[in-house]
């Protein structure tokens, strides 16, 4: 199979994902996976996309500029091919947690926080950072980790705890099943 990673970041406006879709599927690209977001007014958003044998990254690249140019869209495109990451050890088994942090927002505050991670070998599989309130300096940070195993919760939870009080702020842990069924949103 021949995966194609697609990274598209510039302006939003109304038909952004149309465009590359439409452009993708010209090419006979199928969109395998796909994570979007908007921040500000800026599209961000990349594409795993399963494409033709004899299509490379840079036809794909190619394709997908020239529909957004077409289009108007200030947009840049990066392509590459895909490369699987399968270490040569098996990974070590994690579990999904929330951390939340709270409070003023600070320069060094995602770096502390992701040094941790780093240190204890914690990935972060997804990073929402969010402004709480115009002209205040309140943020929130949702960080959703891959905690392995073999880490001790607790300990983990007060190393954080203590970097977080250092600075000022609140944070909190949860399993992300526990996280998501306090958050969920009932539907009327």
């Amino acid at each position: 199979m021949n995966l194609i990673v697609v990274s598209v970041i510039g302006h939003d406006c109304p038909g952004v994902v149309f465009a590359i879709a439409g452009a993708l599927a010209r090419k006979k690209c199928n969109i395998i996976e796909l994570s979007q977001t908007i921040l500000k007014g800026q599209f961000a958003s990349i594409f795993i996309v399963s494409a033709p044998e004899d299509t490379s990254a840079e036809d794909v690249q190619r394709v997908v500029s020239i529909a957004l140019d077409e289009k108007g869209m200030d947009l840049s495109v990066s392509t590459r091919p895909f490369a699987d990451t399968v270490a040569a050890e098996p990974a070590e088994e994690t579990e999904p947690f929330a951390v939340i942090v709270n409070g003023v927002d600070q320069p060094e505050v995602i770096s502390v926080i992701s040094g941790i991670f780093a240190e204890q070998h914690v990935n972060i599989e997804n990073l929402k950072a969010i402004s709480v309130a115009p002209g205040t300096n309140e943020c929130v940070l949702v960080f959703e980790i891959a905690l392995p195993v073999s880490i001790n919760r607790n300990a983990f939870r007060q190393m954080l705890q203590a970097k977080a009080r250092a600075l000022n702020l609140s944070i909190s842990m949860q399993h992300q099943a526990i996280f998501e069924a306090i958050h969920r949103v009932p539907i009327v």
